[in-house]
This record gives structure tokens, C-alpha cells and sequence, in this order.
């Protein structure tokens, strides 16, 4: 292109985005509009300067470059009517694709701002699908996340503020984790679990937390909900909400630290086994396949141990309980009989590489 032909376009630009200030709600028009320009002139180039010689579509390329201000066409048209279908491509058939240029660059960058503003200050609606929600923030937070991405997972955040350190893969939600609207922003009926943490700023109890577990359940009962919980006192109020599983951080933490007093070095391999994130191992539970129904417990374990797992007990549903029970409520049996029988359903607690896969 010639530095005349590109003046030539930069200025049909900013006569466009001029008019599209005026049009802006009428874009469709616009570009129905240049596309009737645009086949009516290579229709009329065909029949008046080419006689019907050829075909349309070279008249319309001809066209085409007549836009740009390129071709033989746009210098030199050999009739009247010719000089008038270049006059009239050169000043609206420029400016109208101004007008398009213009509007379309100026949506897409006021999607784009309007998406980046919405991700930081957390006003858009998570499009994950099967991913892990966590509601609330607190200072286990980075690490639960470092966990998830470790594992694979996608995960969202509801909270009141962004976290400074959080990761830009994490979707953020600003707002209230007990408010069904808010939940749904998160994605909560498209996520595969949500975690709730205790967050400082709704408050110092578990009310808030439980009130989330609520929530939660309302709007996705289906979600495999995990709960934190600083007074077991108030257990029986996270199991009105049917949360599927509750952790006490405190006491877990001086669960292990009496357990390292007593067994010197077990730290590291506590480490190991309660982290996705170190490519060591990890605690997994799978469900028991239906070939297994009958079987006694030595052969499941058998095939584990030879697929590099390290089976270490299963879980069994309360027998003497009706109904559906949540996972967190199963027995479990420690290195249970080697001659003990199957029953389904049933779950395998193992100890496996972070890379084993539950397919093998």
C-alpha cells in the first residue's frame, strides 16, 4: 500500500469513528448498509465497465481493492459510470468502513476492560464447571490453593476482599459466601466441592460458617461440602446443613504435634502423605468397583499393591442407619481382615504417588 492510499484509509477511519459515535446502536444497520455498497458497485463494475465479461466475483475483488485504494480499477476507470463507483467507494465506501472498524475495535476493548475490572474487583459470574469453591479466607487459604492447583483443580473464592497473594488463576468473587446470589456468581451449582473456611471478617465464631454451609446446601445439595470448625461444640449445627465433611484445624494440628513428640522423624513422612503439592504421595480414596462384590479384601488390596498403591483400610456405610450417609459419617476399618468379605458400597483408603492415576 502507498503512504497516499494509507492517509488515505487513516483518514476514512477517523471520519468512521466520528459517525460511529452516531451510530452507535445501529452497527448491524451500518454493516448491511457497506455490504449493499460493496455488491451493488461489483455488481455495476461488471455490467458497466466489464460488459459481464469474467466473473462477479472478480468485479467484487476489484471492489475490494478499490476500498484499499489498490488496483488498476481504483486509478483508471474506463467509463463514467466507472469514475462514479470509485468516487463513491472512495469517500462512503471508506468512511462507512471507518464506522465499522472503529465501533468493533471499541467493543472489543470495552469487553476486555469491562472482563479485567469485573475479575479484580470480583463483580463477574464464574464460568468454571466442576471446579472447588471456597468460601470464606483465611490464613490456610494459600495453602489450600497451592494443594488444588497441584491436584489439577480449578478453584473460585468468595470472600469481601481480594487477597493480595492470590493466585491469578484463581476465579474471584467478591461478596458474601452465605448470600445464594453471591453463591451463584461463584459457580456454586457447577462445582464439584466446596470448601468453608472461617473468615475474620464475618465475624470471630462458626455461626457465619454454618450459615454458609446452609446456603450452600439450599443452592447445590448435590456439592461435596468440606467445613472448618473451631468449636466442636457446634458440630451438631454444621450437621443440620448436611455438610459432607468437618475438620478441626486446631486440633489436627496438636494431634500431630503430640504425635511427632512420641515418634521422633514421622514429621516428614506426615508431610509426604497430607501434600499433592511436593511430587511425593498423598492419602486417596476410591470407590470399590462392582467386580469386586463378593471378593475377599486380600485380592483388592493385592492388585493396589502391584498398581504401586499402599492400601491402608476402607470405609463402609453405618449399617443400622436408613438413608442416604454422608461419606464423613462412614466407618472406617484400619488394615481391616484379609479374609473379610466385600460388600458395596465401599471405599479404598490408599497411600499413592501424586502422579497415580485411579483409572489404572
Amino acid at each position: 500500500m502507498s503512504a497516499k492510499s494509507f492517509i488515505k484509509t487513516v483518514k476514512g477511519a477517523k471520519r468512521g469513528y466520528s459517525l460511529a459515535q452516531n451510530l452507535h446502536y445501529r452497527l448491524g444497520a451500518v454493516i448491511l448498509f457497506l455490504l449493499a455498497l460493496l455488491c451493488g458497485s461489483a455488481f455495476f463494475v461488471w455490467w458497466l465497465e466489464k460488459d459481464f465479461r469474467g466473473s462477479y466475483i472478480e468485479s467484487l475483488w476489484t471492489i475490494m481493492f478499490t476500498l484499499i485504494g489498490q488496483g488498476e480499477f481504483a486509478s483508471y476507470p474506463h467509463t463514467f459510470s466507472g469514475k462514479i463507483i470509485v468516487f463513491l467507494i472512495s469517500i462512503f465506501g471508506v468512511a462507512i468502513l471507518g464506522v465499522v472498524f472503529a465501533e468493533v475495535l471499541q467493543r472489543i476493548i470495552n469487553s476486555k476492560i469491562r472482563q479485567i475490572l469485573g475479575e479484580m474487583m470480583g463483580i463477574n459470574t464464574c464460568k468454571f464447571e466442576g471446579h472447588v469453591l471456597l468460601c470464606g479466607w483465611n490464613e490456610r487459604g494459600p495453602h489450600i490453593i497451592r494443594e488444588l492447583a497441584a491436584s489439577g483443580s480449578q478453584a473460585a473464592l468468595i470472600t469481601k476482599e481480594r487477597p493480595q497473594d492470590l493466585d491469578g488463576d484463581v476465579f474471584f468473587v467478591q461478596g458474601n459466601p452465605s448470600e445464594r446470589e453471591t453463591l451463584e456468581r461463584g459457580g456454586i451449582k457447577k462445582a464439584h466441592s466446596a470448601i468453608i473456611l472461617k473468615d475474620a471478617n464475618f465475624g470471630e465464631d462458626d455461626s457465619h460458617s454454618i450459615l454458609t454451609a446452609l446456603a450452600v446446601e439450599d443452592t447445590a445439595p448435590n456439592v461435596y461440602t468440606v467445613m472448618e470448625l473451631d468449636n466442636p461444640d457446634n458440630e451438631r449445627y454444621a450437621r443440620y446443613a448436611h455438610v459432607d465433611d468437618i475438620l478441626y484445624s486446631d486440633s489436627l494440628v496438636a494431634n500431630i504435634a503430640a504425635m511427632c513428640t512420641q515418634n521422633e522423624g514421622i514429621s516428614a513422612f506426615i508431610k509426604d502423605i497430607l501434600s499433592t503439592a511436593d511430587n511425593g504421595h498423598s492419602f486417596a480414596a476410591f470407590d470399590v468397583p462392582e467386580d469386586y462384590r463378593g471378593k475377599k479384601i486380600r485380592d483388592m488390596f493385592s492388585f493396589l499393591k502391584s498398581e504401586g498403591g499402599l492400601p491402608i483400610g476402607v470405609l463402609t456405610p453405618p449399617k443400622n442407619i436408613a438413608g442416604h450417609v454422608p461419606s464423613s459419617e462412614w466407618i472406617s476399618q484400619v488394615n481391616p481382615p484379609e479374609d473379610m468379605v466385600i460388600s458395596l458400597p465401599m471405599k479404598v483408603v490408599c497411600i499413592v504417588r501424586d502422579d497415580y492415576s485411579e483409572t489404572k
